[in-house]
């Protein structure tokens, strides 16, 4: 089941939300829950009593002491891959919420247009938190959630990979391959260098010299990678806006 919030203080429009991801589920035949609520801390209190959810609609201006980007950063401390859209009626917020990693922002007043395709991007990353890499070495078959990644490095005749749980994991291979095989994938894995591919959802911040991680890991942006990087940030602008 898809757990999907809508957060927004103006009572109608929270409805006409409601209505439309019902019906945008029901054409696609998604078992979908709803939670609706007109505060950050409303949503807060829910998501502490019945867990997170998976979609967050979530608008700017709020009741309370909370905005929406308020809101967002609590959610993210501790829920880091939840896929937030965030719907507004202004296109001056877009900046404020960068640094949160939304999946997407909307006005709203082109919504309507674009909402049921941004629905069914974030089916795609929900599919992608649920996706699992399989690989085998010493001839013990292992298996690891893509979304947990924080990078790959290549040593050698062997691949190393290391999880924002603390853990890493070896096996046979070369990058190159496995950066063919990462693009068939829901996932979006930069290559910075010849010997790291990293997982873009797990960096905080980039320059042409280097990338920085979640986990506070810094590493090298090689000079004929730094294409990679700038393609990346221009894709997730163009979805972002």
């Amino acid at each position: 089941m898809l757990r999907i919030a809508i957060c927004d203080d103006a009572a109608a429009y929270g409805d006409w939300l409601e209505e439309f991801v019902k019906g945008w589920a029901m054409e696609r035949r998604f078992n979908i829950q709803i939670g609706k609520f007109i505060s950050g801390e409303d949503l807060l209190a829910d998501i502490e009593a019945t867990g997170y959810y998976d979609v967050v609609l979530m608008d700017i201006d709020l009741r309370g002491g909370m905005n929406g980007i308020h809101t967002a950063e609590r959610i993210k401390k501790i829920y880091k891959h939840i896929c937030l859209i965030f719907v507004s009626q202004y296109d001056d917020y877009y900046k404020d919420v960068f640094h949160i990693h939304p999946f997407q922002y909307l006005e709203k007043a082109e919504q309507k247009g674009r909402l049921a395709e941004s629905l069914d991007q974030a089916v795609g990353f929900y599919r992608y938190t649920k996706e699992i890499y399989t690989f085998q070495f010493k001839g013990i078959n292992h298996g690891i959630l893509l979304y947990e990644v924080l990078y790959f490095v290549s040593e050698g005749r062997v691949i190393r990979v290391f999880l924002e749980n603390g853990s890493d994991y070896v096996f046979y291979g070369k990058l190159d391959e496995l950066e063919k095989r990462l693009k068939k994938s829901n996932s979006q894995f930069i290559r910075i260098h010849k010997s790291y591919l990293v997982n873009g959802r797990q960096m905080e911040r980039y320059s042409t010299k280097n990338v920085k991680l979640r986990n506070g890991m810094i590493l090298p942006v090689s000079l004929n990678r730094r294409k990679n990087l700038l393609q990346y940030h221009m894709e997730y602008m163009e979805r972002l806006l």
